[in-house]
């Protein structure tokens, strides 16, 4: 069975998954706070495999220097749009709370609509708008029922920010448009910030997944 974990990170909240089977794991959007990240782990008895990334802002890499000091063969799947400003942006920083990372030297960028790694494998959907190349990260094999790890893409009631530096309304909402289409009502949607929902949840109360939305 795959299993998930939470590890609230950062000042800003960002949820860290511990996505987990059969010993093995991913570590998804590592935002902050190592030490936590490395303890929910080593509690659970696992070996990390994998970091992916939903996307490259600050607040959801800002461990990877330490977690790739403490496992430095991990490969970093992120998609192709996001190394050339992650890493490098001055934007792409919050003093003292996050500063620039190193772009990882197992940076995987080619990537195709799967990706698999420990016994783990997840279809990886680009969700362009927040950031260039965000992408929605989902489990479909060994769970009873699918999971989404959504970043900031889609929240539990809302979506995320597009004036940040490569953010567009216009790919978001085709973005949403595009999970509308793909996932099913009992997907469980793992956000990069905030509470769990469902896609079933979501379609129902959320403003900017209604059919008759606007543009706001």
């Amino acid at each position: 069975m795959t299993e998930y974990s939470v590890v609230p990170t950062g000042p800003l909240s960002e949820n860290c998954y511990i996505l987990a089977r059969e010993g093995k794991a991913w570590i998804i959007d590592p935002g902050a706070d190592p030490e936590s990240i490395e303890a929910e782990i080593s509690s659970r008895g696992l070996t990390p495999v994998a970091i992916v990334m939903t996307h490259g802002h600050f607040d959801h890499l800002g461990a990877l220097d330490k977690l790739l000091t403490h496992w430095p063969a991990l490969p970093v799947v992120m998609r192709p749009e996001e190394p050339d400003w992650a890493f490098t942006h001055p934007s792409n920083q919050y003093p003292p709370f996050y500063f620039h990372q190193k772009r990882p030297a197992n940076l995987i960028t080619d990537i195709g609509d799967t990706y698999t790694c420990g016994g783990i494998t997840a279809r990886l959907i680009p969700t362009p708008g927040h950031t260039p190349g965000g992408q929605c990260v989902l489990i479909e094999e060994d769970v009873p029922s699918p999971l989404c790890f959504t970043g900031d893409t889609l929240f539990a009631g809302s979506i995320g920010r597009t004036d940040l530096p490569g953010g567009s309304f216009g790919d978001l909402n085709a973005s949403l448009s595009k999970l509308k289409a793909t996932l099913a009502p009992e997907t469980t949607v793992l956000p990069g910030h905030g509470p769990a929902s469902t896609m079933e949840r979501e379609c129902r109360v959320n403003p900017y997944l209604q059919d008759d939305r606007m543009d706001f």
